[in-house]
C-alpha cells in the first residue's frame, strides 16, 4: 500500500495500480508524511492531520485513537517522532510541543510547552533528546522526557535539519550549512559554509553516498557537497 496524507484521515492505495484500498473522509488534511509504528507487536500508523494526531490500522484505516491539537491555519506539519509507547507531537504559529505516552487504545499526556514549535520540518530523536528548528530562528535541543530546554543557537531562521552518525545536518532558510555535534550538553559546530545564495530554503538536506544534496525554493537551485574525506 501507498499511505497518504489526504482528505480527513488519510487513504491508502494499491501500490501496483493505484486504486483505492481505503479512504477516510474527505475533509481538509494535514501536510505531514505517516509514519509507521508498532503497537504490542502490531504495525499501526500515526498521521498528523488538520486537526489532530491519531493512530491508524494500516489494512483497514480503522481509527484507534485522536489527539486533538489545533492550531492556526490548520497547519500540522511536522511528522510524529515515536519512541517505544511516547509520540512527540510540535506546530509552528506558537503552538508548540507535546509528549503523549499511548495504548492500543487510549494515550496520556506528558508533558505540553511552547519549547519547540517546528514550522515543517521534523524533529530528530538521539539518545533520549529532541532537535529541531524552532520557530523563534533558533536550533534547540530539548530533553524528550521533560520538554527542558537544554540549548538553543539562533541565526538559522525557518531552516531544517536531519541525523546521520550522531551528528547534524542543518540547512538554515537563507542557504547556510552547518554540521554540529547531537549533544545535549552545548551547540558544538564542526563546520559551516554558504552554499546557496540568500534565498528561501525550506527542503531538508539529503546525506547519500558520503555527499550532502541541498536546494533552495525560489528557483530549486541545487547543490551537493563532498563530505567523504576521500
Amino acid at each position: 500500500m501507498v499511505i497518504l496524507n489526504v482528505g480527513s484521515y488519510g487513504i491508502a492505495l494499491n501500490k501496483a495500480d493505484g486504486s483505492i484500498i481505503w479512504d477516510n473522509g474527505k475533509g481538509a488534511a494535514g501536510y505531514s508524511t505517516a509514519v509507521p509504528f508498532t503497537i504490542n507487536g502490531k504495525k499501526c500508523i500515526a498521521l498528523f492531520t488538520a486537526k489532530e494526531m491519531v493512530a491508524l490500522v494500516p489494512e483497514t484505516g480503522k481509527i484507534l485513537w485522536k489527539i486533538p491539537w489545533k492550531t492556526s491555519y490548520d497547519v500540522n506539519a511536522a511528522d510524529a517522532v515515536i519512541e517505544g509507547n511516547r509520540i512527540f507531537l510540535s506546530s509552528g504559529y506558537n503552538k508548540g510541543c507535546a509528549v503523549y505516552t499511548f495504548t492500543s487504545s487510549d494515550f496520556k499526556k506528558e508533558w505540553q510547552n511552547k519549547n519547540m514549535r517546528n514550522h515543517f520540518n521534523s524533529c530528530v530523536l538521539w539518545k533520549g533528546h529532541i532537535y529541531g528548528v524552532d520557530d523563534d530562528d533558533s536550533v534547540s535541543c530539548l530533553d524528550f522526557k521533560t520538554g527542558e530546554v537544554k540549548w538553543a543557537k539562533k541565526g538559522f531562521g525557518k531552516g531544517s535539519l536531519m541525523l546521520a552518525d550522531g551528528k547534524l545536518i542543518i540547512l538554515s532558510d537563507k542557504g547556510k550549512l552547518a554540521i554540529a555535534e547531537a549533544s545535549p550538553t552545548e551547540y558544538k559546530e564542526l563546520a559551516s559554509a554558504q552554499i546557496l545564495p540568500k534565498k528561501k530554503c525550506w527542503t531538508v538536506p539529503v546525506l547519500a553516498n558520503g555527499r550532502i544534496y541541498a536546494r533552495n525554493n525560489p528557483d530549486g537551485q541545487l547543490v551537493c557537497i563532498d563530505v567523504s574525506g576521500k
